[in-house]
């Protein structure tokens, strides 16, 4: 993994903040400190009230516990399909969304009209904020020795589980980010993944390289999804509560969705040699059938080169327990 520190994700967080994002860890001074000072800047002047209205609009309300899910990790999303902040391929950009299950919560074509003014964003954001630019990359220079360890032990499961086929993994931190929540992007014919997040960790590494590979068997889970239901996977009311589904229902797409979720979240944490300890945690967030998945995959031990067979192997198991 390599570190890509991305002035325009800065410049998107920054527009976030003079919004009211309060998502950073106010745990970390430093951090802190400097969102606070950003802040307090965007209160003195006077913004374009239709820029800070955009901002606004990333702010769906979709889910309690994260307020801007999934516009806000969207719109970040959206930089690593930028050239210089100047260029979006929307259609692209969907593309890779719909890839991934990330469906707007207000409307395609709102949303297609809201990102499309990206650019003209960009250009405005760093204009006002990029004298706090330098003070940001000092703060984050400082930190890159801590968070080696973290990233020379991921080299070694990605090695295991992916063998030559191992997807470059770049950094691009968010220091305002939620300590919690990491994004992941992979621009089509590309084998990059960027990662976007306050910090590397080995599972959320891991998580990120895990979505496309698993993605790739989406048909398999799809099919599963479609006569069998959630049960043995998740609990649907947490799930709901977490946007990953809009009722209880057992509706296929969000069914499948959440299903591969389960299958990247026990693959990492497994990988990652997080123990019963990490897969509670996913339980406790409703992901209630990752012990199993992580029980077939230490009896297993699949690589990439075999994944497809694996999960077929688990969701038949998982079937019997319905």
């Amino acid at each position: 993994m390599r570190i890509k520190n991305n002035p325009r994700i800065f410049y998107l967080a920054c527009g976030l903040l003079a919004e009211g994002d309060k998502r950073y860890d106010h745990n970390d001074s430093e951090i802190a400190a400097l969102a606070k000072k950003i802040q307090k800047a965007s209160q003195e002047v006077s913004l374009d009230a239709d820029i800070i209205q955009w901002f606004n609009l990333a702010k769906t309300g979709q889910v309690d516990a994260n307020p801007y899910w999934p516009r806000g990790h969207a719109m970040l999303m959206a930089v690593v399909f930028t050239e210089e902040g100047t260029d979006l391929d929307i259609d692209q950009f969907i593309e890779f969304l719909e890839s991934i299950n990330m469906q707007d919560p207000i409307g395609p074509e709102e949303f297609r009209e809201w990102i499309g003014r990206l650019p003209e964003i960009l250009t405005y954001a760093e204009t006002l904020f990029r004298t706090f630019w330098k003070e940001y990359c000092e703060i984050m220079f400082a930190r890159t020795s801590s968070w080696m360890p973290q990233i020379e032990a991921s080299r070694l499961p990605l090695k295991e589980f992916f063998g030559k086929s191992a997807p470059n993994l770049v950094l691009a931190p968010n220091l305002f980010a939620s300590p919690f929540a990491a994004d992941f992007v992979r621009i089509p014919n590309d084998d990059t993944v960027t990662m976007i997040a306050c910090k590397p960790d080995v599972e959320s590494m891991l998580h990120e390289a895990l979505h496309s590979e698993i993605a790739k068997y989406r048909d398999k889970i799809i099919a599963f999804g479609e006569e069998h239901s959630l049960a043995a996977f998740a609990d649907a009311e947490k799930m709901q509560e977490l946007g990953y589904m809009q009722t209880v229902d057992d509706d296929p797409a969000y069914t499948s969705h959440i299903i591969e979720e389960c299958f990247v979240r026990a693959l990492s944490a497994t990988l990652a040699g997080g123990g019963e300890g990490r897969l509670q945690s996913h339980i406790n967030c409703g992901f209630t059938g990752l012990p199993t998945i992580a029980d077939y995959f230490e009896e297993h031990r699949p690589k990439a080169a075999n994944l497809g067979d694996f999960i077929d192997t688990t969701l038949k198991g998982m079937t019997a327990t319905q």
